[in-house]
């Protein structure tokens, strides 16, 4: 390996200890729900999961890998990213079982927000698997007819799609009969557009990423196979 394949690794190492990492922040933000006030559309009041933000972290991550180094390397991040989520879930899960200490009186809201993990790591693990590796697989799909020209339509593209199923899969799971049914629409529908502002916003980030590496941008990633 030559010194520029071990900067290229060291990259590849940091964006996946970033997208990692967010998966590990996200279940904590998640239950934290704010609301989005579209009255000026007709549409009124939403509402959107902080963890939003925090999700669309990976977005940029996983398009930039399957970029440089195709899709095989950004399967494994999702692979381990999801792992990562789950460990996280499970610690929350184990934090709602145990005694609260003597005097603390928070320990019933923290019981309430995060006894939802079971249901939580059950949603997440079906959303993100299912959402990420369709947005690669679309990601892929796009490129391969497009060539190495229009990183902004396979980023915005597969990332469309593919959080649209995730936002659709993971609030269905881990919300259903926990809000009120007639709701349950306006969450996904608020937590889809807050995703798809920052997928737009993302789109330079990636360019930028993308040159970062490989000092070009874009990258003939799957399509030098």
């Amino acid at each position: 390996m030559n010194v520029s394949d071990r900067y290229s690794e060291t990259k590849y190492h940091i964006l996946l200890g970033i997208y990692v990492g967010a998966w590990g922040i996200v279940p904590g933000l998640t239950p934290k729900l704010i609301p989005l006030n579209l009255d000026w559309t007709g549409i009124g009041i939403l509402a959107f999961s902080f963890g939003a933000f925090m999700h669309a972290i990976t977005f940029p991550c996983t398009d930039t890998v399957a970029e440089v180094w195709g899709s095989a390397r950004a399967r494994l991040m999702v692979y381990l990213g999801s792992s990562m989520y789950g460990v996280a879930i499970l610690f929350y899960m184990v934090g709602t079982r145990l005694p609260a200490a003597p005097g603390w009186e928070l320990n019933d809201a923290y019981v309430a927000i995060f006894s939802l993990a079971e249901r939580m790591i059950i949603a997440s693990v079906c959303a993100t698997v299912v959402a990420q590796l369709l947005d690669i697989y679309v990601f892929e799909k796009i490129k391969r007819a497009t060539g190495e020209k229009w990183l902004w339509l396979r980023n915005n593209g597969s990332t469309a799609i593919s959080q649209f199923v995730d936002t659709a899969i993971f609030y269905s799971i881990a919300f259903y009969g926990v809000i009120p049914n007639d709701q349950l629409p306006l969450l996904v529908f608020g937590t889809y557009l807050v995703k798809l502002v920052i997928t737009v916003v993302d789109t330079p980030i990636v360019y930028l990423l993308v040159r970062w590496i490989t000092d070009e941008w874009s990258s003939k990633g799957d399509l030098k196979r």
